[in-house]
């Protein structure tokens, strides 16, 4: 995992710069194919996928106790039933995502990945 976060780090400049060579090429052809949102999404994902690798995950475990403050929906309280039931519950998503993953065509490439 550690070489994918290198090669990202040179990748990603890569892809910004073709990204937006391409969306000057079409405005300049009066032909703007690249969908702004689709652009930020795939950028953002790259930029994040980079920051995680890189800092690894010592900035959610600081900041867990921020976002629980400030962005929890709700509050739950640490008993042993609640354990079970996201265990459980985990558990249950998993095994579904899975067999999705294997009844439709479309999913199996993110199986196989």
């Amino acid at each position: 995992m550690e070489q994918y976060g290198k090669i990202l780090l040179i990748a990603m400049p890569v892809f910004l710069l073709l990204v937006l060579f391409e969306k000057w090429w079409g405005w300049s052809k009066g032909q703007d194919t690249v969908r702004n949102m689709d652009m930020i999404s795939s950028l953002s994902s790259g930029v994040t996928n980079v920051t995680k690798d890189v800092l690894g995950l010592s900035i959610t475990i600081i900041s867990y106790g921020w976002m629980v403050d400030h962005l929890a929906i709700v509050q739950v309280s640490s008993r042993f039933w609640c354990y079970v039931i996201a265990f459980m519950a985990l558990d249950l998503t998993g095994y579904l995502v899975h067999r999705i993953d294997h009844e439709y065509n479309f999913f199996w490439n993110a199986h196989i990945i």
